[in-house]
């Protein structure tokens, strides 16, 4: 999730070790009047970017091996904590226009469990009080411990949760909260209910009572812990100038603090993600205490929603106190009215099933937003950025963060296929691009540049700005409906053919609807009484055979009485329960509207089930028209002033008409993408892209004009060249006549080969000025009949002597020439 774990020569690699050092060092020089380097970059609040495009970033690159030239390269880069500020000015004065981001974590904080306390590596955590730590649920003491007990007697070392199944509380390896401090799990002893533990993990130890609570902390990335960003958090005093804050409030202070100055343009908040819940069985969390009660939860609901509603509060108190600079999150939770956009990690990932497409590009995406809601709704300026990278493997919360760079193996070469369908996917939306190796790393790994950032040497920002918006080019699909018609709801049979599915907790009805409908007789109404807030406790299933590989398009036409998330899936049918296709989830409003979502499937399955999720939320949902087809048309093209930008987000070739006469770069990274030829329609594999550039159709149509002028002359020379051996034939008899009148004829037929040409070349020049797309026949056809007359005009100058008809055959040489560059570039 955007964290920096990579060892560098001089050791620093923690993305907030330095937070506080920095902070302080930031408001001393302001205190002291001291100087602190301006940055060039004028954002106005509120105002659109004008930047050209390609529109590039770059996290954390490392500006100790990076010069100041390539780090100038990008539209907005990110820093660290751990970098020095005097790099900017550097920067600034080969870019004035680069946005420079300073960067925070919303809720992690760093530290080394196996460094003393007083480590200056653990500088960040020492001051922050345990009980902000977000923890498991846990126990109590049943006996007092002095500083050097190393065996706690604990109340319970598992727990049952609502289904009966025993959850432990406890695990080797856990960092746990003792009171004040913390201390690590060495063993467990279940049937005596007593823990070993190493004492005073980067805190002092201390004695703690009978009855103080004990539990483990939650840590997704190796060396950090969770903290707890909701209401929930105890308030806790850290600077007795400041008085007790909670961690939203303490943190939202020390962020703040870092672009205090003038030399950050801005704030980049890394792990504001919502919806926490996530983490259990994806990080060391078995469970989640929201109010540390020791109690396992029926559900997690409540406490995502007061996640949320905390991350929106430390945001909002941030925005407050940063009003005037852009602040971007990281996979951020949708709230558009603080942040001036989102960083889509790793996206697009080399998995086609880790974020669905659709969803997360030109869908709605519910709890995450989708790119085009991002760009449409954020704060301006909007910096949302599509980062992809080259590997997509994430850390192991148990490890030690090690990494080993792809890049630093000999002859490592960029998968170029992967960078240009995220850029062709970002170039959809007036945000950015970066191309990074990994989350461990991001671009302190290695500054990746590639030909498509600069048209094969145009420059940067050679596509100027859209002319419009990203437009589908790609047809529906034609395959038969999966669902057999089912999904009208005209026919009692139809709606038969469907079943409601409601999960203990929830309740929901289901009836035909013949007066509130889309097409047809009636629609699909179900009502949501009760919801528990997971989607599929109440859903509409039905039958769906899928094939693993193969990519079904689900579309249906919904409206709701209030706005409430709908989403879709295929799932087996029985144990284990497998879910083979993804498609995301929507957000209904009371429109009538049509939905399109894509998924592949990740398994074959004769008996599989479409489901179609209502049980967020309470509420009326009605459905109709729903399709489920082989088959994608997520083919995207959008027009630049300096180009165009097509993606295929399918997993099948397409082939893509571009609207007009562009050119591909000229590069060396990849030679068979980048060949430089014109084109009026474009082949792309699956999950790639393309980015042409414009051409001036002008220019060429005018080569091919000066081509048929020569042809013009060619044939007059060829005609006057046969009247020549016709005169000659007149005088002369026997074997001398018949071989002038054979000259004659001759090149009377390559007069009228050039004629054809010269016709054939104007054709072209006029399909070249209107750019359609069969203007590269039509080239084709004048370079035929070019080369055709060429060769009739070589072959009659051995015909006999003539000042004419080697005038021709220089004319039609030349001729030629020109129609051949004009095809050559058109292929």
């Amino acid at each position: 999730m955007g964290r920096i774990r990579h060892a560098r020569m001089d050791g620093r690699c923690e993305p907030r070790r330095f937070i506080v050092g920095a902070t302080l060092a930031i408001l001393a020089a302001l205190a002291l009047g001291g100087a602190v380097p301006a940055s060039a970059t004028t954002l106005a609040d509120g105002e659109p970017l004008t930047l050209p495009f390609p529109r590039l970033a770059m996290w954390w690159p490392d500006t100790e091996t990076a010069t100041p030239a390539e780090l100038a390269r990008y539209d907005w880069i990110a820093l660290g904590t751990w970098d020095d500020p005097a790099v900017i000015p550097r920067i600034k004065a080969l870019n004035p226009d680069e946005i420079v981001l300073n960067s925070t974590n919303a809720c992690e904080i760093d530290y080394d469990p196996d460094q003393p306390a007083s480590a200056g590596v653990n500088d960040e955590l020492r001051p922050i009080p345990t009980e902000w730590l977000l923890t498991q649920v846990g126990a109590t003491l049943t006996s007092s411990v002095t500083p050097g007990s190393t065996t706690l007697a604990v109340s319970a070392v598992s727990a049952f949760d609502d289904r009966g199944e025993s959850v432990p509380l406890f695990v080797p390896g856990d960092i746990i909260v003792l009171g004040p401090e913390l201390a690590r799990v060495v063993s467990i002893n279940a049937a005596a209910k007593t823990l070993a533990v190493k004492r005073g993990v980067a805190k002092a130890a201390s004695a703690h009572a009978s009855g103080t609570r004990i539990a483990a902390t939650i840590s997704f990335w190796p060396g950090s812990l969770m903290l707890d960003l909701t209401a929930a958090c105890p308030r806790a005093t850290v600077e007795t100038s400041v008085g007790p804050e909670s961690w939203a409030e303490y943190n939202a202070r020390i962020g703040a603090a870092l672009v205090a100055g003038t030399e950050f343009d801005g704030l980049l908040i890394d792990r504001s993600d919502g919806n926490e819940s996530w983490l259990i069985g994806n990080s060391t969390a078995r469970s989640i205490d929201p109010d540390r009660s020791n109690t396992l939860p029926g559900d997690y609901s409540e406490f995502d929603d007061a996640w949320n509603s905390g991350l929106h509060g430390y945001e909002l108190r941030l925005r407050g106190l940063i009003p005037a600079k852009p602040i971007l999150g990281n996979w951020a939770y949708p709230h558009l009215d603080v942040l001036n956009g989102t960083n889509f990690e790793g996206f697009p990932n080399a998995d086609p099933t880790q974020y669905p497409w659709s969803s997360a590009t030109t869908g709605t995406w519910p709890g995450k937003g989708s790119y085009f809601e991002w760009m449409s709704g954020a704060r301006q300026p909007n910096l949302t950025t599509i980062e992809t990278y080259e590997d997509d493997g994430g850390p192991d919360a148990t490890g030690d963060g090690s990494y080993a760079n792809p890049a630093d193996e000999p002859g490592f070469k960029p998968n170029l296929r992967k960078m240009r369908y995220g850029l062709t996917t970002a170039l959809l939306g007036d945000g950015f691009f970066s191309y990074e190796i990994n989350t461990n790393g991001h671009g302190s790994l290695g500054l990746l540049w590639f030909d498509e950032y600069t048209g094969g040497g145009r420059g940067r920002g050679y596509l100027g700005l859209p002319t419009g918006p990203a437009r589908r080019v790609a047809a529906a699909p034609t395959s038969i409906d999966l669902l057999a018609g089912h999904g009208d709801f005209d026919t009692a049979p139809q709606a038969s053919s469907w079943d409601l599915e409601v999960e203990p907790g929830s309740s929901a009805t289901t009836v035909r609807d013949f007066a509130e409908k889309h097409s047809g007789a009636a629609s699909l109404r179900v009502s949501v009484v009760s919801a528990s807030g997971t989607d599929w406790h109440v859903s509409e299933t039905h039958s769906a055979a899928v094939r693993s590989g193969s990519e079904y398009t689900l579309s249906f036409w919904a409206r709701a009485d209030r706005t409430l998330a709908v989403s879709g899936w295929i799932q087996q049918a029985n144990e284990p329960w497998n879910t083979w296709a993804e498609f995301g989830a929507v957000r209904l409003d009371t429109e009538w509207r049509q939905y399109v979502l894509v998924a592949p499937s990740g398994g074959t399955d004769p008996t599989a089930r479409l489901q179609i999720g209502m049980g967020e939320s309470p509420g009326k949902v009605w459905i109709d028209d729903i399709r489920l087809q082989s088959g994608s048309r997520e083919v995207w093209r959008r027009k630049f002033s300096g180009g165009v930008s097509v993606v295929n987000a399918t997993a099948s070739t397409a082939r893509a008409p571009l609207g007009g006469l562009y050119r591909l770069a000229k590069g060396s990274q990849s030679p068979k993408v980048n060949t430089g030829r014109l084109a009026y329609v474009v082949t792309i594999g699956p999950r790639d892209g393309r980015v042409l550039a414009s051409v001036d159709a002008t220019a060429l149509a005018d080569s091919s004009r000066s081509a048929a002028r020569s042809w013009r002359t060619a044939a007059s020379r060829a005609h006057a060249t046969a009247h020549h051996f016709g005169r000659l034939a007149a005088r002369r008899s026997g074997a001398s006549r018949r071989r002038a009148l054979r000259s004659r004829d001759e090149w009377l037929r390559a007069m009228r080969a050039c004629e054809t040409a010269e016709t054939a070349c104007y054709r072209a020049r006029e399909k070249l000025l209107r750019a359609q797309s069969a203007a590269p026949a039509a080239v084709a056809s004048a370079a035929s009949a070019s080369r055709t007359a060429r060769g009739m005009c070589a072959g009659a100058a051995g015909r006999g002597p003539s000042k004419d008809g080697n005038a021709a055959v220089g004319a039609a040489t030349g001729a030629n020439r020109r129609i051949s560059s004009v095809y050559e570039s058109s292929r």
